[in-house]
């Protein structure tokens, strides 16, 4: 006996391999679609975790006048938008880089690393979501002394050069959209800075250890000196970034 399968016109594919495409393309939107509900849950508790009694602190202003906090919604849609026009290479670098942080803050769980592998905008946001809630971050940890002031500057100058190594900044570095946001980012920027510095000892302290701590573990790869300089200057700990953040 023989069998007949019918030819799509302008296409060339028979009604197997279409039926097998859209399987295919409707199984990846359904895991686009989980992918995006795990990273937004995670995000969500990362948020909780920062703010646990729902009281925002000086760490979450988002401007200093009225109508800042909109245009930041404003600039992170519009950064949104930007990141899908990045080429291909730099799309696989982002999620290979973001994997591996996850996978080393997963401390080991093999189920957690089983999700942060398949899904890799959880991956991301956990990453993301974990620094900022630890507050490992240059604009949250203070210098005590003016050599770890410079030991900062240093490090995150490295970290822009890494970033942007011909000078030429790419789709990420955009700081708004219309005449002036970027110079309320740096104002931002300042603020949150100064903000920190007004933080309570405790607050201060943990930053300090949070940011020594994070960077042994995702960026000393086991060399003794280093780990000792993020020891030494908790602030230089905290200007070291995964090369996936963009600038």
């Amino acid at each position: 006996s023989t069998v007949t399968m019918s030819v799509y016109p302008q296409t060339g594919l028979t009604a197997t391999n279409f039926r097998a495409r859209s399987v295919v393309k409707s199984a990846s939107k359904r895991a686009d679609k989980v992918d995006q509900y795990f990273a937004a849950t995670v995000t969500r508790r990362y948020k909780k975790f920062a703010v646990p009694n729902g009281v925002y602190t000086t760490q979450c202003t988002e401007g200093n006048v009225k109508g800042q906090a909109e245009e930041k919604r404003n600039a992170a849609l519009s950064k949104e938008f930007r990141m899908k026009q990045r080429s291909a290479f730099s799309k696989a670098h982002d999620l290979f880089e973001n994997r591996k942080q996850a996978l080393i803050a997963a401390h080991g769980c093999s189920a957690e690393e089983k999700l942060l592998v398949s899904y890799p905008k959880l991956a991301a946001a956990y990453v993301l979501g974990q620094t900022e809630a630890m507050r490992t971050c240059s604009r949250y940890v203070v210098p005590d002394t003016v050599a770890e002031e410079y030991m900062a500057a240093a490090v995150d100058k490295q970290m822009k050069m890494r970033g942007v190594p011909g000078g030429v900044y790419s789709l990420s570095c955009a700081e708004g959209t219309a005449k002036g946001q970027a110079e309320a980012a740096r104002v931002a920027a300042l603020g949150t800075a100064f903000r920190s510095a007004c933080a309570s000892a405790s607050a201060t302290t943990a930053a300090r250890y949070d940011a020594a701590a994070y960077a042994r573990n995702h960026f000393g790869h086991g060399c003794e000196h280093e780990e000792q300089e993020f020891n030494t200057y908790p602030a230089c700990a905290a200007a070291m970034r995964s090369s996936a953040y963009g600038y």
